[in-house]
């Protein structure tokens, strides 16, 4: 593993297609959540997008995968283009209660207006948290949120 490097999708790069064509050589490895974090949405310039924050009694999950280190710039790139910067602030929690460094990419909310996500946006994060088996509960969420939102 020394020449690959975890990281935690939770975005559009969960969808596996998407994922695929960022960093090919990436490799799902297990699911993971965030916790004390909260999913939120802003838009930022490059329209809404996901992000996270501090939040105490709430939780985030998404994938862990073991990216190739030459295909870890192409995803800063990728991020950057969400206006996301890279951050090691925090350590995703496996299902068996494990702690893991990765790399996370979050946007700076501070100041950030809410935004809500395009369908197509919310619809790879969807897609993704289904195809790599998240938490029922967190699908479920992903999707009312698709639902009861009126999506741009």
């Amino acid at each position: 593993m020394a020449d690959t490097q975890l990281y935690f999708a939770y975005a559009s790069l969960l969808d596996p297609q998407q994922l695929a064509e960022a960093a090919p050589g990436a490799r799902f490895r297990f699911s993971a959540h965030f916790p004390e974090t909260r999913l939120v949405f802003v838009a930022n310039g490059a329209g809404p997008v996901a992000s996270l924050v501090e939040s105490p009694g709430s939780t985030v999950w998404g994938g862990i995968f073991e990216v190739p280190l030459p295909e870890v710039d192409q995803l800063v790139q990728i991020e950057a283009l969400e206006r996301r910067a890279p951050t090691w602030e925090m350590k995703a929690v496996d299902r068996a209660g494990n702690k893991h460094d990765c790399l996370a990419f979050v946007a700076d909310v501070a100041g950030a207006e809410p935004g809500k996500p395009s369908a197509d946006y919310l619809g790879k994060m969807i897609r993704g948290a289904r195809h790599w088996d998240l938490p029922a509960g967190w699908v479920v969420g992903l999707e009312d949120l698709a639902e009861d939102q009126p999506l741009t």
